[in-house]
């Protein structure tokens, strides 16, 4: 459950574009580039990285796709899943086995390095 809602402002606007140039520049793309994806000129690219301007929903959906990441951490700088408690259950899980099969491919390993010597 949502305990505070906060609400949209220019703070809000610039956290956004500075997470949308962040990841761009990660992904080592120009801002040029990022806006001639979006079919805006580099001028307004410049805007709505600075938080001068928004940007439309639909820019945001392809800017998360265009840069691998998420809309919701664009929005929000981190991911808001809600995982059901199974959920959460079957990823620890899931971590568990993992780590316990990386272990015996490990000491196979060893074992195999040990045997050739």
């Amino acid at each position: 459950m949502i305990q505070e809602i906060k609400e949209y402002d220019s703070d809000t606007c610039s956290e956004i574009g500075i997470r949308i140039q962040d990841i761009r520049e990660s992904r080592h793309m120009k801002a040029i580039e990022l806006a001639s994806y979006l079919g805006i000129g580099k001028n307004q690219m410049s805007r709505i990285e600075s938080g001068k301007a928004n940007c439309t929903i639909p820019q945001l959906y392809c800017i998360a796709q265009i840069l691998d990441c998420s809309a919701d951490f664009l929005l929000f700088g981190e991911e808001h899943m809600n995982y059901s408690p199974e959920m959460v259950e079957l990823v620890n899980n899931l971590k568990m086995v993992t780590g316990r099969i990386e272990g015996e491919i490990k000491n196979s390993l060893l074992k195999t390095t040990n045997q050739k010597r």
